[in-house]
Parts: structure tokens; sequence; C-alpha cells
């Protein structure tokens, strides 16, 4: 986005925009050992068909949020530089405790003050301590495989898969404006609630 001021761009060293910190992604994929040729149930009879060819898959992901950055509704710099910031007082505005309750107050507001006329603020680009929503999000699938043809040269499969499978919410970025009413407040969700889809795929 620029630097605040083009005359000391070292204002602007700090955690990139898109920085996370901590990322956990774990992915399977499993095939149940029921059924035909499998370890469990190969003798099943009539039911075998019921029983063989299912499929679990799925990914699940952990991650912290991105740092925020913050502006001021009003550019008191009278510069041709990238805007003002507002001034920090010397705390941290991190607020802890579940997102829930931080949404009309993800941070502390009162730790930042409307910089002086002709002044930057003191505020660096992001906040080293204050995060957007992380991501706590599972994604399933339920797949199954029906064989048939010359040497099982066919597949009918059927699948089922769950998009944010327990409709996890994913709180948006708060107001970063100094100076409006929504400073500091949460007001949209970041993701999309839970959506389940099937399909009837064919493989040749």
């Amino acid at each position: 986005g620029g630097f605040m001021d083009d005359y000391n761009r070292r204002l602007d060293r700090s955690l990139a925009a898109l920085d996370v910190s901590q990322r956990f992604v774990f992915q399977y994929n499993l095939e149940l050992p029921f059924g035909g040729g499998k370890r469990y149930l190969s003798n099943a009879g009539k039911a075998g068909w019921f029983v063989s060819g299912w499929e679990l898959t799925g990914i699940y992901t952990a991650q912290s949020g991105t740092p925020l950055l913050l502006t001021t509704a009003s550019n008191v710099t009278n510069s041709y530089g990238g805007g003002s910031r507002p001034n920090n007082n010397g705390a941290s505005a991190k607020i802890t405790g579940d997102a829930h309750g931080k949404l009309n107050k993800w941070f502390e507001t009162s730790a930042f003050s409307q910089p002086a006329p002709f002044t930057f603020g003191n505020t660096g680009k992001t906040l080293p301590d204050v995060r957007t929503h992380g991501v706590n999000n599972l994604e399933a699938g339920i797949f199954k495989n029906n064989y048939f043809g010359h040497d099982r040269r066919f597949n009918l499969q059927f699948r089922s898969e769950f998009l944010n499978m327990f409709n996890r919410v994913k709180f948006g970025a708060p107001g970063t404006s100094f100076g409006t009413p929504q400073f500091g407040v949460v007001s949209a969700q970041g993701n999309d609630p839970r959506f389940i889809q099937f399909a009837l795929k064919f493989l040749y």
C-alpha cells in the first residue's frame, strides 16, 4: 500500500500484512478395510456390495489470523505521503478471551488517539500482537466406489463432501479506521457456513 512517509521508510518496518505466524494442516485419505478382498467382511455375501468401497477423506486447518493495519479517518499530515496512523499510548491493545465476547471491542481502542496536526502518528504499519480471527476448520468427504465391468475397469463413485463440517464461524476483520464508530468493531463473518454437496462420478 505504499509508504506512510516517503522520506522515512523505516516507519513502515513491521510484520507483513499477510503474516501467519502459526499454521497447522492435517490431511487424510483412508480406504476402509471392509468388503471383497479386504481384511474384514470379505465374505459378506449379498451385503458385500454395501460394506465395500468406502473411503474417508478430509483436511483440517488451524492457523492464526493476520496483523491489523490501523489508519485514521482524517489525514492530518498535510503531506503527499500515504496518510496517517493513530498514536499509541505505549500499552498493548491486545484483548484476550473468546472471539464471541470481543465482537464489539476486538482490541483496546483506548490505547490509541488522534495524532497532532502535521504528524504521521507513531503506530506501526501493523500491530505486532493484535490479529484478525484465526482459522479452525475441517472439511471432510465420504466416497463409495462401485467397481464393475471387465477387470473392474469402471467405477461409479458416489461422493458426499462437507465444507466447514462443524459450521465454525470465522469472523471478519474489525474496523481499523480510528475516528469512526466501527473502530475495533467486528461486523461481518469472514467465511461461509457449512456447505454439503453430493455428486455421482463415473470413472473409466
